[in-house]
């Protein structure tokens, strides 16, 4: 049941940037901002840039991480990028430009709700999440700042290449969805 938990949760994270984060070209961060980013240059198609990058990390994890990390991030590293690439057919709604706003919100809660149960089941989502783990390891830092430093470096990027309003709206998003996260996995949120 796990598995087809998270295989669920990746549907709809998969639907969440189809409809609204890559419309929006909204860079928050991780693969799918990596993605993103890379996609403004060279027009490939996201799912192929994800399942890319997410296979360079798996390799990279097999040989430098424990087996436990690469097996947490293995049906992930597969299913996301498929799922995106299955949900692309699907014709997107314009969104209005008095209803952006809105969408960033929903994009939010969506990613925090999907990412929340990816975590709670015990599994991971791969890609750049890997990266914070070789970051940790080899150069002696928090993983929490390795994925600070990561995913900084993605959305900066993407205000470069969409804008300050987007890199706001991308912000808010991980805000939401950080917060959504912490509460469904349980963590007390401290100020």
């Amino acid at each position: 049941m796990r598995y087809f938990y998270l295989a669920l949760a990746l549907f709809f994270a998969a639907i969440n940037f189809n409809f609204i984060l890559k419309p929006l070209e909204l860079v928050t961060g991780g693969t799918q901002g990596l993605a993103l980013l890379i996609h403004s240059f060279t027009k490939v198609n996201p799912s192929t840039l994800i399942l890319i990058i997410n296979f360079t990390t798996l390799i990279l994890s097999v040989f430098l991480l424990p087996r436990s990390v690469t097996y947490s991030s293995l049906v992930a590293s597969i299913l996301y990028p498929l799922f995106v690439k299955l949900t692309s057919f699907i014709p997107v709604l314009k969104v209005v430009s008095s209803l952006e706003f809105v969408f960033v919100l929903i994009a939010g809660i969506i990613c925090g709700i999907t990412g929340g149960f990816i975590y709670k089941l015990g599994f991971s989502s791969g890609g750049t999440s890997t990266l914070n783990l070789l970051v940790s390891k080899y150069f002696k830092i928090r993983v929490a700042l390795a994925n600070f430093l990561i995913n900084t470096c993605i959305i900066i990027g993407g205000m470069f290449v969409f804008g300050i309003k987007n890199g706001i709206y991308s912000v808010i998003v991980i805000v939401v969805s950080s917060f959504l996260i912490n509460k469904i996995m349980g963590v007390k949120n401290k100020i």
